[in-house]
């Protein structure tokens, strides 16, 4: 394992005999970036693997309260000027899954990315399917079905554009944002075929090709910037904690010290003397384990977090 430290510290730790075990090099932020691959772009990690494989690729998803939605009118719009509005139904955390999880879909429907808009989805699991982000899961969880979103949307232009040529549907492909009928070299743009194409039923998952990885154009490629990384760099992103509604409170908990304790007893006396405390109330815990549901307490709420 190599120690990276300042010249400083491995001068002081050269006086103490340790210094086979330092490597001392300048390091940067920016340098650490480029190592880790993002300053450059946006890389996603896709397991290559045959589409049997990915259709058995138990990810745990299923098993999660209100599963996967797997269906392009939910997560996909086309318009008429064709630009591709592609459903985040995760939340950006800073790991870059609003890029990921439209990437996936516009991968599979031969979407140009420059033409593609990523839009928060609002919480609404029943519609969206489960919403948790958490444990550095979403694109585990999801590359699947978001691939099954995109390439029934790419099967459904396809037919649409079938439909309007008069041809098979075997003999048209999409290809970068139109479907072409190599044939006979005619071509229409997912604009042009987006009213057709959503009138379509949803065909079957079972029904459609996925893509090859050979012919990933995105996935893995290392070309696609996060979407959010300038906000996020200068400070514009918006969080959960930016957000101010009118009459707003703010809670605080103190919790036990340890997991699965409870409150004895608590005297709320001194801390509403503060200016600007309401209430302090006890929380109540989730029975043990409470794995991932909320621990007791006692929550001091204010009209501040200073009180």
């Amino acid at each position: 394992m190599n120690i990276i430290a300042n010249p400083d510290i491995a001068k002081s730790a050269s006086r103490r005999g340790f210094e086979r075990h330092l490597k001392v090099e300048n390091v940067s932020r920016r340098t650490i970036l480029q190592t880790l691959g993002l300053a450059g772009g946006f890389v996603l990690a896709a397991p290559l693997l045959s589409r049997p494989a990915f259709a058995a690729y138990e990810t745990g998803a299923g098993k999660m309260p209100h599963g996967t939605v797997v269906d392009p009118k939910v997560f996909v719009s086309i318009a008429p000027d064709g630009i591709v509005s592609i459903l985040a139904h995760r939340s950006e955390m800073g790991t870059g899954v609003r890029t990921s999880l439209p990437l996936i879909v516009a991968e599979e429907m031969e979407a140009d990315w420059s033409r593609v808009r990523v839009v928060q989805a609002p919480g609404d699991e029943v519609k969206f399917g489960n919403q948790d982000t958490d444990g550095s899961r979403s694109t585990r969880h999801y590359l699947l079905p978001m691939r099954q979103i995109g390439a029934m949307a790419r099967a459904m232009l396809e037919a649409a554009a079938a439909k309007r040529l008069g041809v098979p549907p075997s003999e048209v492909k999409a290809v970068n944002h139109e479907v072409v009928h190599s044939a006979s070299g005619r071509r229409l743009g997912f604009g042009e075929l987006a009213a057709d194409a959503a009138s379509l039923p949803v065909p079957a998952v079972d029904t459609v090709q996925l893509k090859s990885p050979k012919d990933f154009r995105y996935l893995g490629k290392g070309q696609v910037s996060i979407v959010d990384l300038h906000d996020i760099t200068v400070g514009k992103a918006r969080y959960g904690a930016d957000v101010r509604l009118p009459g707003m409170k703010y809670a605080v908990i103190a919790r036990p010290p340890v997991t699965g304790g409870k409150v004895k007893s608590f005297d709320p006396a001194e801390a509403l003397k503060v200016p600007g405390v309401e209430q302090v109330i006890e929380v109540k815990g989730w029975p043990w384990p409470s794995k991932f549901q909320p621990l007791g307490g006692v929550a001091v709420i204010a009209r501040n977090t200073g009180a």
